[in-house]
């Protein structure tokens, strides 16, 4: 059923992104206090305990604004907004836009406000990039768009950016080339699935991105980057651009740019072995239908595996036979249920029990990080009492006493053990360090990790003035936590290489782990037989892969190891059988070209002790001469009166050149903030004030089932965390009596989203009175208040109470008089919605929504009703893009003045036509409560009309158009899909007198009430909007009627 209020058409225009009818909830958890500061191009946002976070920012930002600036030779025209979350579960309540942010999402730039939205995950070298990415989007927002939709509104701009260009030209500038890329592209390219330029989407519009202005940077000069920019602005155009710019036109930049690639990787397959070389693949995405298998943990008698993947669609926790690889069951369905509402997938946290027969597991649940046990035998599950900002790589020890973790708060990631016993947690790190992927050695009486900490061992002997900023937070190496001593003992120091996933021998001797030492993730062994020797003793490599390995996992008696590895594509598992014993004969692996290029450019800045923009951490690692901004955690509020008493503060805000040398800008003032540090010279922190600001003025076209096209004028405004909202439309015509406007406030920065309205609307109607057609006009105006209590993020209830005064008048007669009623509507709803989204419609999952609502009849009696609906949706894909949907609605209405329902017809239907003449409204209660009860193709609209009614729908979508057109497909007549249908329902008034079928004269069964239809349909992107066409025929199960065709626009149910 689409409820159709017709009074509230511009409120639910203006508040359907707010509260929608379905739609997954953002639950908010905690309480913030949120604060900011200024630096020299940022306001910089953040909430309780993010100083230390805030303070690298700073920072991170102007460091990272000078170099985009200098790339792209441009320079900032407005301050830029930058947010910070302390954590992934923080980042995710957000109200600076209104979706769902998954795991796979860290941070975002939004145009509305040019606001730059961050995250926090327990790196500092993942949130520098992070930073520096994100600030590149922001630049250019600035560049070509005046930093808001509002001037690309104001002054039609209509270039766009190509997903690989925008995405990629940030990966570039904030990473320059890394070895994660290199894996990434050279599987793309040996296993020959590296699309051509145009078609670099999804995560390849990162990764392939990045390679191509690599490829630019390399071949044409990293000047060309900040040309090629500037080329595009001023002609408007990307495909000139690049002509102009590189003299090629895009398809061939995109050839030389594969050619390149090819002819970089592809000598790689001659000195390098294939993972199935050395280890037995145990996932076949073929048959699996997953291309994400990840998180591997091997049972300790080496017969299952644990892994979490995509392969049902969703994630999912697994069980796998070791020895075949066949799945044996699935023990959690990851984000569709409360208590998983998402699995750690980029920052797993899987152990077996040491006696095989409990799994633990990280998931995120209610704004927190837990930790949950499983009894793989019988599915019991608990959960432990632990709840953190972000839960990483679970270990359990041999004794099945204790769990290793690393927990995340707003500062560090640490090292931490819970005690089942006594459930104590304690904290073994406890420093700014990041920590990660922590395992026991054999005798439980150390834990390994790895930590970008370098030789700081003690994080109690830091100087109070130590700031991570100025720390070499880009190496990671393995260290050793001493459980007796509470010391830290480090066993790698490999400044040009990450160490990650280290696993400690059944013996004892040795020490085996994942290196990029020559580019490229391998296995390695090292000997830990002594501890004064430990760090000198070499690397010695297992494996001599192509691809790059990840996440080892070993048996109890270590001869067993599973891991994750990108192969042909997919995040494949495979066993290694024996794996202390080397599958190469190599006692050092060949560097990568990408590699040998950084060492060359090493040796040379070594020579020549210059600085080398070449290098992976370029702009990263701080100088002994960088200058510290000490931040202090005063709060003032904003309006502060303070003045600078007499100390020059310009070196803190600016650096330390002389400012007079640099050029001067009509809008430096911009740049100057005042009173933004105190008399020390550190930054005042502000507490955050609520100030308004325009999102959006724009002129809006709305499409109605009754009324057709309807124009109106959307005025948004909101503040900086977007908690507070500010909504106005208008729809003005000749005066205020007929023209519609309404007013809405939405609060939605605490635990339930509140909404007051206020509104007006007028509407002319040709309505059937008698043997005439009459023009009527309709005005109501009314307020109404609304709220919405997530429950978890798939369930929530609804509630309202609305009071309306509608008066219809007879324009063409009037001498009937006036008929006017008010009415004061309570509502209350409970609504569950898990889908997954497809290209234009839900594919997977169940929604509904139950509601009650009516008019208690307080200002007539005469006029009171009451109405129960519910509306049931389930979503069952198969063959990875094919759906089929089934659909139940009802409602009933009862009461003096009850509710009607029609059938028939589909939503916003262009070419439309009603079996009643014209819109069936007999009085003013029609006009406001009157539901289209939709869709029921095959019919007219209003075919029947009753106070009940039941509607079932049963639908097949798929892919149409690869059925069509074979071979590859040109992107104009892309994700064209198709329809199939079936409609059945009925409405009436009298429950006893229905009648769903009957005889004819003829004596053959056929249907009386009950209406059934069926068809076929398309649906495309067209000019922007989701075009349906539709052809379908009613069937009276003795014959089928002459078609109807339906052309209309907007999603399906």
């Amino acid at each position: 059923m689409k409820v159709l209020k017709l009074f509230l058409f511009f409120m639910v225009l203006l508040s359907t992104a707010v509260f929608g009818q379905f739609g997954k909830n953002k639950i908010h958890i905690k309480d913030y206090d949120w604060y900011y500061i200024q630096t020299k191009h940022f306001d910089i946002y953040f909430s309780q305990d993010g100083e230390t976070l805030t303070e690298f920012t700073a920072k991170s930002a102007e460091d990272a604004v000078a170099s985009i600036q200098n790339t792209l030779n441009y320079r900032l025209n407005n301050r830029v907004t930058i947010i910070i979350y302390n954590s992934q579960n923080a980042f995710q309540e957000t109200n600076v836009i209104d979706q769902y942010l998954s795991e796979g999402i860290q941070g975002f730039t939004e145009l509305f406000k040019n606001r730059v939205v961050i995250q926090f995950t327990g790196s500092y070298k993942q949130f520098r990039h992070l930073i520096h990415h994100e600030l590149v989007h922001a630049v250019m927002n600035d560049m070509f768009y005046g930093g808001s939709i509002q001037n690309i509104i104001a002054n039609n701009i209509s270039l766009q950016f190509p997903l690989w260009f925008s995405e990629g030209l940030a990966e570039y500038e904030a990473l320059g080339w890394d070895v994660d890329t290199d894996m990434f592209i050279r599987d793309a390219s040996i296993s020959e699935y590296l699309p051509e330029i145009n078609q670099l989407g999804g995560y390849f519009a990162y990764r392939g991105g990045q390679s191509v202005f690599y490829y630019i940077a390399n071949k044409y000069g990293k000047e060309k980057i900040g040309e090629l920019v500037n080329k595009i602005k001023g002609i408007g155009s990307v495909e000139e651009g690049i002509k102009a710019t590189l003299g090629i036109d895009t398809k061939e930049l995109g050839e030389r740019w594969r050619k390149d690639i090819k002819k970089t990787f592809w000598p790689d397959v001659a000195v390098r072995d294939d993972p199935e070389d050395f280890a037995k693949r145990l996932t076949d995405p073929e048959k699996d239908k997953g291309f994400y298998n990840t998180s591997p943990t091997l049972s300790p008698q080496g017969d299952k595996i644990a892994f979490i993947s995509n392969r049902d669609y969703y994630w999912g926790l697994y069980l796998m036979d070791a020895l075949t690889g066949k799945t044996i069951e699935r023990i959690v369905e990851g984000n569709q249920i409360p208590d998983f509402e998402e699995l750690n997938i980029l920052t797993p946290g899987l152990t077996w029990s040491p006696d095989g027969t409990k799994i633990a597991l990280s998931a995120k649940r209610s704004g927190f990080d837990a930790i949950y046990i499983f009894d793989v035998e019988s599915g019991d599950r608990e959960i432990l009492n632990i709840k953190f900002d972000a839960v990483q790589s679970v270990n359990w020890s041999s004794d099945g006493k204790y769990l290793a973790f690393i927990g995340q708060d707003a500062r560090q990631s640490d090292l931490y053990t819970y005690n089942f016993e006594t459930q104590e947690i304690i904290n073994l790190t406890k420093d700014i360090f990041s920590d990660f992927d922590p395992s026991w050695s054999y005798d439980d009486k150390a834990i390994y990790f790895s930590s970008d900490r370098v030789d700081k061992l003690d994080g109690k002997q830091l100087p109070d003035d130590f700031r991570i900023s100025q720390h070499n937070y880009t190496q990671k190496d393995i260290y050793k936590y001493v459980l007796a001593d509470a010391k830290i003992v480090r066993i790698t120091n490999l400044p040009l290489s990450d160490e990650t996933s280290p696993r400690e021998e059944a013996n004892g001797e040795n020490l085996i782990l994942i290196s990029d030492l020559n580019g490229i993730n391998n296995i390695y062994t090292k000997s830990i037989k002594s501890d004064d020797l430990i760090i000198s003793t070499p690397l010695k490599p297992i494996t001599n892969s192509i691809s790059g390995l990840y996440q080892l996992s070993l048996s109890k008696d270590t001869k067993k190891l599973v891991f994750s590895t990108l192969y042909e594509s997919v995040f494949n598992l495979f066993m290694l059988d024996n794996p202390f014993e080397p599958k190469t004969e190599l006692d050092t692996l060949t560097p990568t070209l990408y590699f040998t290029k950084l060492e060359e450019l090493r040796n040379k800045k070594s020579e020549n002790k210059e600085v080398v923009e070449e290098n992976n951490v370029k702009n990263v690692l701080p100088t002994e001469d960088d200058e510290i901004k000490i931040f202090t955690g005063d709060v003032v509020e904003v309006d502060s009166s303070s003045q600078n008493v007499g100390k020059d503060f310009s070196n803190f805000v600016f650096g330390k050149e002389d400012s007079s040398k640099e050029k001067v800008y009509d809008n430096d003032s911009l740049f100057i903030p005042k009173d933004n540090l105190d008399t020390d010279g550190n930054y005042r922190v502000n507490k955050y004030k609520i100030t308004f600001g325009p999102d959006l003025i724009y002129a809006n076209a709305g499409y109605s089932t009754f009324y057709g096209l309807i124009g109106s004028t959307v005025l948004s405004f909101s503040d900086v965390l977007g908690e507070h909202r500010i909504v106005g439309v208008t729809g003005l015509q000749i005066d205020l009596k007929n023209s519609d406007y309404g007013l809405a406030y939405y609060y939605l920065g605490g635990k339930i989203d509140y909404g007051v309205q206020g509104f007006h609307t007028a509407r002319f109607v040709n309505l059937v009175r008698g043997n005439y057609i009459n023009l009527y006009r309709y005005r109501s105006y009314g307020l109404s208040l609304s709220a919405s209590v997530p429950l978890n993020r798939f369930y929530r209830f609804d509630g309202g109470l609305t009071w309306l005064n509608v008066k219809g008048e007879n324009l063409d007669n009037l001498s009937i008089p006036s008929d006017e009623a008010s009415y004061v509507v309570p509502s209350i709803a409970f609504v569950h919605d898990n889908v997954m989204w497809g290209y234009t419609s839900p594919i997977q999952g169940t929604r509904y929504r139950i509601e009650a609502y009516g008019n208690p009849g307080i200002s007539d009696s005469k006029l009171s009703f009451y109405s129960l609906t519910f509306d049931y949706r389930t979503y069952l894909r198969f063959w990875t893009d094919y759906s089929f949907v089934i659909r139940f609605s009802g409602g009933y209405s009862g009461g003096p003045n009850s509710q009607r329902f029609f059938l028939g017809g589909i939503e916003n239907w262009i070419n439309r036509s009603f079996a009643t003449s014209e819109i069936p409204i007999e009085s003013t209660s029609d006009y406001a409560f009157l539901t289209a009860v939709l869709p029921l193709r095959g019919y007219n609209y209003s075919e029947q009309i009753g106070s009940k009614y039941f509607l079932m729908n049963y639908e097949l979508r798929f892919p149409l158009i690869r059925y069509l057109v074979p071979g590859p497909l040109p992107v104009l007549f892309s994700n064209i899909l198709g329809v199939a249908y079936i409609d059945a329902g009925t409405a009436w008034n009298n429950t006893s007198a229905i009648q769903l079928f009957r005889r004819n004269e003829f004596g053959n069964v056929e249907t009386n009430d009950l209406l059934m239809g069926t068809g076929v349909g398309t649906r495309v992107y067209f000019i922007g909007f989701l075009t349906r066409f539709d052809i379908a025929w009613a069937y009276n199960a003795n014959r089928f009627a002459k078609p109807i065709f339906y052309f209309s626009i907007g999603a399906d149910f």
